[in-house]
């Protein structure tokens, strides 16, 4: 299998298990929707406390934040794989940067989504504060991971910039 093939299975594998993780936790909400009270906790103050309390319908909010990250990635992933090559840029290190680039965002899609649809909405159905601290821990340490893969493959770009 090439470079490529693999990193378009990886990027295929990553953003649809982004999209299930959405469905399987909307679809959770949704059979626990009527049983929620009139009025439920649905944002955290910085310590992991409910500091907005509103009507059920406002539970959805974590879904629609993992929506728009979901169609962003989406179109994001689609412009990277448009954008035009430089001219000094070799035809490896151009398949390099855009799979890099591409598998940075599904990771990044997955986690915000993990977070949003996965925590976020299970703390709004149990009506449990979120510990704040220990996700955005988590969150934090994996966009630092993120940013070295990044800065790792703009030094490969760099380095590939001889035409082959």
């Amino acid at each position: 299998m090439t470079e490529n093939k693999k990193a378009f299975v990886l990027h295929t594998v990553l953003s649809n298990a982004a999209r299930l993780l959405f469905a399987v936790c909307l679809i959770r909400f949704l059979a626990v929707y009527p049983s929620l009270d009139p009025e439920i906790g649905i944002h955290f103050d910085g310590k992991g406390a409910f500091d907005i309390v509103d009507k059920k319908i406002y539970g959805f909010y974590p879904f629609a934040v993992s929506l728009a990250i979901l169609l962003f990635c989406a179109l994001f992933c689609f412009l990277a794989r448009k954008a035009k090559k430089g001219e000094r840029v070799s035809e490896k290190g151009d398949r390099l940067t855009r799979a890099a680039v591409t598998l940075y965002v599904d990771v990044s899609q997955l986690a915000m989504v993990f977070f949003f649809s996965g925590a976020w909405s299970d703390c709004v159905i149990r009506q449990r504060p979120l510990n704040v601290y220990i996700g955005l821990t988590i969150l934090f340490t994996l966009f630092g991971l993120l940013f070295v893969l990044v800065i790792f493959m703009i030094a490969v770009r760099i380095a590939c910039r001889i035409k082959e």
